[in-house]
């Protein structure tokens, strides 16, 4: 098949619009004789951070944790410098490459860009995400502010507890019902106790109820639990596969 590339400049909407009109044109057609229109997405070979976490016993070791924290830390706060908000941060929708050494941020269903410059509360209106990973503003009825880059804050703070318990937030729940109740009362899901203390502070800094409270990207990549060396970054797809590393210390796929 050809691949068709489309050199885009910063702020040139014009392009944009022209990808997403040609797009709409053939949306639900289909014939023998119309060329097809595919998008193309980066293979991630290593799969979800859901299935690693879900194969392991106890939760991912915390070097791991940190290092893993620290790559989506920086997807995210490019995405909020670009005024776009996730809206659906998650396990599932964070893929593996390199080895298990890079981790990628995907799956933008539910992203949108907003106009506002703060960071809270927000213009977005809407139920919108996973209820185990969602902010209390998104579903809130009471919250007329709507909700904005925090939103994301609060699901880190989640995956966060998901990569160190092994399972994810308020797994001990069957209903969303349920959880959205637990978060509507005040409650945050529970974190680890295996985590350190700074791993703990940090989690804390992201699952304040209040939106105004809760930590910016911009403070979380200034938290001890980020500093990590730099040459463990993933910087190679040639770098040993830490997930082997790790598997030798008996972490079960």
């Amino acid at each position: 098949m050809a691949m068709k590339e489309i050199s885009i400049q910063p702020n040139d909407l014009r392009i944009v619009r022209n990808v997403a009109l040609e797009l709409k044109i053939f949306e639900g057609i289909q014939h023998k004789h119309l060329e097809e229109l595919l998008i193309f997405m980066e293979l991630c070979t290593e799969g979800t951070l859901e299935s690693l976490v879900a194969a392991t016993e106890g939760g991912l070791p915390e070097g791991l944790i940190r290092r893993y924290t620290n790559q989506l830390v920086s997807a995210i706060s490019t995405l909020h410098q670009h005024s776009i908000v996730h809206r659906d941060v998650k396990t599932a929708n964070i893929f593996l490459t390199a080895e298990g050494n890079c981790l990628k941020l995907g799956d933008f269903g539910s992203a949108v860009k907003i106009k506002a410059h703060t960071t809270v509360p927000g213009e977005l209106k809407g139920f919108v995400g996973t209820q185990a990973y969602m902010a209390p503003e998104v579903f809130t009825k009471t919250n007329t502010e709507g909700h904005g880059r925090a939103a994301d804050i609060w699901s880190l703070g989640c995956v966060i507890i998901e990569m160190a318990s092994g399972k994810r937030p308020w797994s001990e729940y069957d209903s969303n019902y349920q959880i959205m109740f637990k978060v509507g009362m005040g409650e945050i899901p529970a974190v680890p106790i295996s985590l350190s203390e700074e791993g703990r502070h940090l989690v804390h800094q992201c699952l304040k109820h209040d939106p105004k409270e809760r930590a910016t990207t911009l403070q979380i990549k200034h938290h001890t639990f980020l500093k990590i060396d730099t040459e463990e970054e993933c910087l190679s797809c040639t770098m040993p596969s830490i997930l082997e590393d790790y598997l030798k210390l008996g972490i079960k796929r």
